[in-house]
């Protein structure tokens, strides 16, 4: 498990060879990465699937699959993200992480990016997918292009519909996303 993220309990239910039913997982998800800038922070992911409608039968762990950012083409993914809160002695000269805002540009997994990142606030980026985010602990902000900036705290819900964002982490947080592979219209 990668230091300092909290491990999240999955229970993956599914049928015995007699057809009934069972749970065949139940342990701390696998697949966790870690921020490598940031202790503490990192994304698990709990469930992965490459097609619509989903395939539901076997054993197969589809939580237990290489990192990347992106889900599958036809696919989504269940993923929690863990952010920590803004050092409380935050000091701007000393952020070896922040990033100008920059034209836009496609980064090898496929997320569209602009920059503008630090320690405690996420890169401006987009992908083309459909996003439900669910706080669960903490609190987070989301940022827009428009200058909005909306606190999110646990129960409330966030449908990211591809477009521009970042986030900003003042007192740290867990948020599930579901990612739902998308296409951007012309």
């Amino acid at each position: 498990m990668a230091e300092g993220i909290k491990p999240i309990r999955r229970v993956v239910t599914g049928e015995d060879k007699d057809g009934r039913s069972c749970v065949i997982y139940d342990g701390p998800a696998p697949s966790v990465s870690a921020n490598q800038f940031k202790k503490g922070t990192g994304m698990t992911d709990i469930w992965l699937w490459d097609k619509n409608p989903v395939p539901i039968s076997g054993t197969k762990d589809d939580g237990d699959v290489p990192f990347h950012f992106e889900p599958p083409d036809s696919g989504g993914r269940l993923r929690v993200v863990e952010s920590s809160q803004k050092p409380v002695d935050y000091d701007p000269a000393t952020d070896k992480y922040i990033t100008a805002e920059h034209p836009p540009k496609v980064t090898e997994g496929g997320t569209h990016e602009r920059g503008n990142q630090n320690v405690f606030t996420t890169r401006i980026h987009k992908s083309e997918t459909l996003d439900y985010g669910i706080v669960l602990t903490g609190e987070r902000i989301l940022l827009t292009d428009d200058g909005g900036m909306r606190t999110l705290y646990p129960g409330d819900v966030v449908i990211q519909v591809g477009s521009w964002h970042a986030w900003r982490d003042l007192v740290g947080s867990q948020m599930a996303f579901v990612m739902l592979a998308g296409q951007f219209e012309e």
